[in-house]
């Protein structure tokens, strides 16, 4: 009955959107999408959506999240177009109606959950957990704030990783985050802009704008192409892969001109987070640099943020010999080491984020991830036999592991399958007891960064112990220490963006949209410069 169910709501979502005109629905989803985010311009493109609903958040009825939202605009450019009989002419959703995406989202909730239905028949519900987390949670949180940003840019857009982008696009990374800025404030509550707008205020020529473009933006042809490609026999529909990760705008008329973003908040995720897919195919010397400004970055963050506790970089010690590193980062307090924590740039596949059992999708990267266990209990090892050179560790000393990506994420399936490697690591080495092999907590440094900016050094470390082997064991971070806010403390790096992304400033780009505004005409979409 299940396999039923979801055939048919298969069937009926992909009639839906076959009677739709891609821009036309593209179109009013960026009507609603602002809408949702509390602007209320484009209230008069779509008829029926209630004014008190503006700024609906999740839970409400009116509130349809940007998950959802973004898999369907990829359903939507993967369906075949309905084609048009000889006695009558094929028949269209209205698309300036909030009821039609309604009618869209509640077809395509209930394919999710005939889907996942079937999935949790022969798997175990904590695997489901572990995509909702991997789907959900980002967007929950937003990429649109400093720590993203400037994180972003330090580790994929300076030094051999900045390099790199500039000799494969042809423009430096701060120029592309530039044209990103403006392009997020001006498809921000505007159905679409014309591509061909005057940018030389913000020091942007028309060379560089076409450039960062090509990068930002697919045509609409083209994009049906690759999302069907990308779309096809692929898992469920919720966790297939997503075209807008890459190319945010979609551009249509003549020329390209038109170019429209279904969500504006993901051409942010481009020029941030988005930055990794401009270098990933780099050297070894690329990624060793990436890995290197992590370890850093992560020292230097939680020096600022675990004051009164002393925070330390990684050192070597042992023989001449025989030298051993010591974690990335270590936290003390009265000459005792109190928390050894390990750093791993490495970013997770697509695939391995929703596929049926991740850890094999990505070997490598779980690997990674058994490494730094085995890095963390030598060190204990070490230094209970007294072999540190004089470094003291505290006995309840806690062990996390920090990573760039949400690896284990609500996955304690995972999870365990990092350990069993570590354990068979460890025994390979010989020389790590029981005893040294302690509980590791694993964390995103997105949910590092959101734990301190709410609370205390001594709260930080509590709920690390929680979450390592405590009452909240696999807890997400942030989600175990909510209990400990009270404070809000702002993002300690905020003065150094500008070394990363010279002026102008944000507020000069607005400005650039502010004065396009002005020449609207009077449908929602501004004039071209030209």
């Amino acid at each position: 009955m299940t396999r039923l169910r979801r055939d048919m709501y298969r069937r009926k979502l992909e009639k839906y959107l076959s009677q739709c005109e891609d821009e036309q629905l593209i179109g009013l989803i960026s009507a609603v999408v602002a809408l949702q985010g509390g602007d209320s311009a484009p209230l008069n493109t779509v008829r029926d959506f209630p004014s008190q609903a503006i700024g609906a958040e999740l839970g409400s009825p009116y509130h349809i999240p940007l998950w959802s939202i973004e898999t369907l605009v990829n359903e939507l450019l993967a369906t075949p177009k309905a084609r048009a009989r000889e006695t009558r002419p094929t028949r269209l959703l209205r698309t300036d109606r909030f009821n039609t995406l309604v009618l869209l989202h509640n077809t395509q909730i209930k394919l999710e959950n005939a889907e996942d239905h079937l999935f949790l028949q022969s798997h175990d519900a904590f695997c489901t957990m572990s995509r909702i987390a991997q789907q959900q949670f980002a967007w929950q949180r937003g990429v649109r704030n400093a720590p993203t940003l400037y994180r972003s840019l330090l580790l994929y857009g300076s030094e051999s990783a900045g390099e790199f982008f500039k000799k494969s696009t042809g423009i430096s990374v701060a120029d592309f985050v530039k044209v990103g800025m403006y392009l997020t404030s001006a498809l921000g509550g505007r159905s679409w802009v014309d591509r061909r707008r005057d940018l030389t205020p913000i020091g942007i020529t028309p060379e560089i704008r076409e450039a960062a473009l090509a990068r930002f933006t697919i045509a609409h042809a083209e994009a049906r192409v690759c999302a069907n490609r990308m779309r096809l026999h692929r898992q469920q529909t919720a966790y297939r892969p997503s075209l807008l990760r890459n190319h945010p705008i979609l551009t249509f008329g003549d020329n390209n001109v038109r170019l429209r973003a279904p969500i504006p908040e993901l051409i942010a995720y481009r020029y941030t987070s988005g930055l990794y897919f401009d270098v990933v195919g780099g050297e070894g010397e690329v990624w060793k640099g990436i890995g290197h400004r992590f370890e850093i970055y992560v020292r230097d963050y939680l020096k600022v943020m675990m004051a009164p506790y002393d925070v330390a970089g990684e050192s070597t010690y042992g023989s001449r010999k025989t030298q051993f590193r010591t974690p990335d980062v270590l936290i003390s307090k009265a000459g005792k080491v109190v928390c050894a924590i390990e750093c791993k740039a490495k970013r997770m596949s697509f695939q391995a984020r929703f596929a049926d059992d991740p850890v094999i999708e990505d070997a490598r990267g779980f690997d990674e991830m058994a490494k730094g266990v085995l890095q963390l209990w030598r060190f204990f090892s070490h230094a209970r036999s007294g072999r540190t050179s004089g470094l003291r560790v505290d006995e309840d000393c806690q062990a996390v592991i920090v990573t760039a990506d949400s690896w284990l994420a609500l996955a304690p399936v995972q999870a365990k399958q990092v350990f069993e490697k570590a354990h068979h690591l460890a025994d390979r080495c010989g020389d790590i007891p029981a005893e040294d092999r302690r509980d590791i907590a694993f964390y995103s440094i997105d949910d590092v960064e959101r734990a301190l900016q709410y609370g205390t050094a001594d709260g930080f470390l509590a709920t690390c112990r929680e979450v390592a082997s405590g009452d909240k064991k696999e807890f997400m971070l942030s989600i175990a220490h909510a209990s400990e806010q009270g404070i809000k403390r702002p993002y300690p790096f905020i003065d150094r963006l500008e070394e990363l992304l010279p002026s102008p400033s944000p507020r000069r780009i607005s400005q650039i949209n502010d004065d396009a505004m002005h020449r609207d005409d009077g449908t929602g979409t501004a004039k071209p410069d030209l």
